[in-house]
């Protein structure tokens, strides 16, 4: 069995078709179907099935798939371990964040895991948790930070290290939001607004309509925190950010109005392996002293 052979196929279940898989490894469809076949008369068994609206997985496709995934992943692994051994390249290690992970807490862990580990080489990857289950299944990633986790692979751990507060948040000088005693006295602001994390938009719909006020109709909606953040401290628009986001801005007021209901947990993913790496096991440790740090506020306004 060779291990381009299960890449292939695992190309093959991911992309759920010949062609795309084909095209993103820059082979010809008659190639990839000749590794496929391959593999399926040394192991006796049918893996895919051919159907109109693509391929599909066999019952012995999903055995062979989730062994295939770990064994590649750690063959990755031995690579990069063997390059850096070697001198051939620096340690490296491979994060995702999500956009909650991005805006808040992660990007703090993630500056302080570079200072911890000088000669680690870092790259950072954006997405969800979907991207971040294939990432670290193929070994694409070494760990990755979210907000939520719905349905856990058995061989991804998700550790819950923490949790991130969520607030209003407007420019220093927004009258309004310096004199909001509770969620009602906002009725009326004009909101910038993009996705919250899943779980927490029903909570803020929930409090508005508790408070007496309709639930929040954006001004602007948008997914950019670069532009939100941008049209904050320019205007008197209101939105709904994560704590951590805020106390490094020397420009923006966060109120928790909601008495500490919006929070979302702060989740470490990682492939199940028998043991953590050192830079796993410090981003663990430092994603706790973060929320830890960040925990709950001694009063309702996060100024720096």
């Amino acid at each position: 069995m060779e291990l381009r052979d299960l890449e292939y196929f695992v190309g093959v279940v991911d992309t759920g078709s010949l062609t795309l898989a084909a095209r993103q490894r820059g082979l010809s469809q008659q190639a990839l179907s000749k590794s496929l076949a391959r593999l399926e008369a040394e192991l006796g068994v049918t893996l895919l099935e051919r159907t109109p609206k693509g391929v599909m997985v066999t019952r012995m496709g999903e055995a062979l798939l989730s062994r295939a995934r770990t064994v590649l992943a750690e063959v990755g692994h031995f690579r990069r371990d063997v390059d850096v051994a070697l001198g051939r390249s620096a340690a490296q290690f491979a994060v995702g964040l999500s956009p909650a992970a991005a805006a808040g807490i992660g990007r703090f862990a993630v500056l302080r895991l570079q200072q911890k580990f000088a000669r680690l080489r870092m790259r950072v990857e954006p997405g969800v948790e979907a991207d971040f289950v294939r990432q670290l299944l193929a070994g694409d990633l070494d760990a990755a930070i979210t907000a939520s986790i719905s349905h856990p692979d058995p061989q991804i751990m998700a550790t819950r290290v923490g949790e991130e507060r969520w607030v209003v948040v407007g420019r220093k000088e927004n009258r309004l939001l310096h004199q909001a005693k509770t969620i009602a006295d906002l009725a009326g602001a004009d909101w910038i607004f993009g996705k919250l994390p899943d779980g927490l938009d029903a909570r803020v719909d929930q409090h508005f309509m508790e408070a007496g006020i309709d639930p929040i109709q954006p001004r602007i909606a948008t997914h950019s925190i670069l532009f939100g953040m941008s049209a904050l401290v320019v205007s008197d628009m209101l939105a709904i950010l994560p704590q951590s986001m805020v106390v490094a801005s020397a420009q923006l007021l966060g109120r928790d109005l909601a008495g500490g209901q919006w929070t979302t947990p702060l989740i470490l993913m990682r492939r199940r392996r028998a043991s953590l790496s050192p830079a796993e096991a410090a981003l663990a440790d430092i994603l706790k002293e973060e929320a830890a740090r960040l925990g709950p506020l001694s009063s309702d306004r996060t100024d720096p």
